[in-house]
């Protein structure tokens, strides 16, 4: 047997079984090693930063393999309703393509948004206490009279200081026949 034959043989051996959930697979390891590597080679970023940034990434990627493969071959399975052997075979690689989309577009960041924060907040030690405090603001409404009849003055009235009032004129809007309340 020559070179050229054992490669033809692999290539018609991968195209009879073209299972799409290993491509992905395949995509997401390469990812999943490379992509932490090279966020942790960056100078630019500060370690903490690159320590989180590699982990989500990582974290990704082990997520996402046994989700391809599950969806694919959950997938697959739908394949058994059809009748037609020929038809069947046809449906299966279909379906197997299908649910890795899925997978892809909905199940993976789906997963992702629920486990990778906590996660990540776990190791990292990040807690409620060191948060900044929220403010209230509905319950400190400042008290200001507005009557109907005040007019709003013009911009050249108007301090100069805030470039942004400069331009606009502030009677044309308070003059437009709209009436508020």
């Amino acid at each position: 047997m020559s070179l050229t034959n054992g490669i033809k043989r692999i290539f018609e051996s991968i195209g009879k079984d073209n299972n799409p959930a290993y491509v992905v697979v395949a995509i997401a390891t390469a990812k999943g090693i490379c992509r932490p590597m090279f966020t942790m080679m960056d100078k630019k970023e500060s370690p903490e930063t690159k320590k989180y940034t590699a982990l989500r990434e990582g974290l990704t990627e082990v997520i996402a393999i046994p989700t391809y493969l599950a969806c694919g071959a959950l997938a697959g399975k739908g394949a058994a309703l059809v009748k037609d052997p020929a038809k069947a075979k046809m449906a299966k690689h279909n379906l197997r393509f299908l649910g890795v989309c899925a997978a892809a577009l909905v199940i993976i960041p789906g997963l992702c948004s629920a486990i990778i924060k906590p996660f990540t907040d776990m190791i990292f030690h990040k807690n409620k206490k060191n948060e900044p405090a929220r403010l209230d603001v509905t319950s400190q409404a400042p008290d200001i009279d507005i009557s109907k009849n005040q007019k709003v003055g013009n911009v050249s009235q108007m301090p100069k200081t805030n470039p942004m009032f400069r331009s606009y004129n502030i009677d044309a809007f308070a003059n437009n026949g709209m009436k508020v309340g």
